[in-house]
């Protein structure tokens, strides 16, 4: 049997009026009530601040401050990517669903990387990364209190220039500085470094500034430093000196010595868990025009260096050891340098 709908009005005619008006008025109770609770809550409840959304779908990742040195021609999205040890850089290269392009490396990271398969191989290039540039890692120090160009035994000289220093923490670039400072040769830095007397050298030298140094571990922190102004001088990533300048619209407190900076070659990587369509768009644009950054001074100013990957890649696990047992005891008690009693 076919039922038919009941129309409206026979709907209606089954209820008197009495009836009717009841369930209207405990409609509009039921609705006032709901519609009072829900402006209770949108009101009182603290707001819910949404995370920050990643550039969609894929972004090239790169360390903190760094775009601003990076040259391209074509439109990709950068991210600051925030690892810095071996572990938590693995871990962003391994992740999945994986939506990082590229990821900008220093060659002796690249090297652990692509021996360990954390990154894909770039056939044709018949290698594992592309070359892009150097990072800089620079001496810098306050203008404002000092017009005299520093040198890097003016970081030791804290008789006549007091103040904290800012140091990355770990041995690459620290150990460096530490050996130019006590007037090693850019040439002689690699064949120092790699006997026992020069990597005691290089640590008693830091001995002797230890209580004046204040650690960085990332760009950001160094970033930190330099706008609260921590520190009167030390060595830190370019990019974060012209950050402080773009940030303010004027030229920074803080100085570059050009003359003295360390050049750490970088390199682009595919991360090993990227899909084959975004992978085979990466490897056309490492192939024709990567972003990159500069390239080396022509000449190398004297005081400056190019970082030695292969030193590094050799030495990095051995030294980053020995550098965090050493951080890990008090200062040595013969340290020529007292410990300052104030920020400068």
């Amino acid at each position: 049997m076919v039922s038919h709908p009941m129309n409206t009005t026979t709907l209606i005619d089954k209820y008197s009026s009495a009836q009717l008006s009841q369930r209207l008025h405990t409609l509009l109770v039921k609705t006032i009530f709901w519609g009072v609770v829900s402006l209770f809550f949108s009101t009182s409840l603290p707001a819910q601040t949404p995370s920050p959304a990643l550039p969609a779908p894929y972004y090239w990742a790169i360390p903190e401050h760094s775009q601003l040195q990076i040259l391209t021609n074509i439109d990709v999205h950068f991210y600051n990517r925030h690892g810095t040890t071996l572990d938590e850089l693995k871990q962003e290269c391994l992740t999945y669903p994986q939506h990082m392009q590229a990821i900008l490396l220093n060659a002796t990271q690249s090297t652990i990387a692509c021996a360990e398969s954390w990154l894909q191989p770039l056939k044709p290039l018949g290698r594992c990364g592309q070359p892009a540039g150097f990072i800089q890692h620079a001496l810098f120090w306050d203008a404002h209190h000092s017009n005299r160009l520093p040198h890097w035994a003016s970081l030791w000289d804290v008789t006549n220039i007091p103040g904290h220093r800012a140091f990355f923490q770990g041995p690459r670039s620290t150990l460096e500085a530490a050996l130019l400072a006590a007037g090693v040769p850019p040439a002689d830095i690699y064949k120092t470094l790699s006997t026992p007397h020069g990597l005691r050298k290089a640590f008693h030298m830091l001995d002797q500034i230890r209580p004046y140094i204040v650690w960085w571990r990332t760009p950001a922190q160094a970033y930190h430093l330099l706008e609260k102004h921590t520190v009167l001088m030390g060595v830190a990533p370019a990019s974060v000196i012209f950050k402080l300048q773009e940030q303010y619209h004027q030229p920074s407190h803080f100085k570059i010595q050009e003359n003295a900076i360390l050049y750490s070659s970088a390199v682009w990587g595919i991360p090993a868990t990227l899909p084959p369509e975004p992978t085979q768009k990466t490897k056309e644009i490492l192939r024709h025009s990567p972003p990159h950054l500069p390239n080396l001074p022509q000449p190398m100013p004297s005081e400056s260096l190019e970082i030695s990957d292969n030193f590094w890649a050799t030495h990095e696990l051995a030294l980053t050891t020995r550098f965090n047992a050493w951080l890990s005891h008090p200062p040595s008690s013969h340290s020529k340098a007292e410990p300052l009693q104030h920020d400068q």
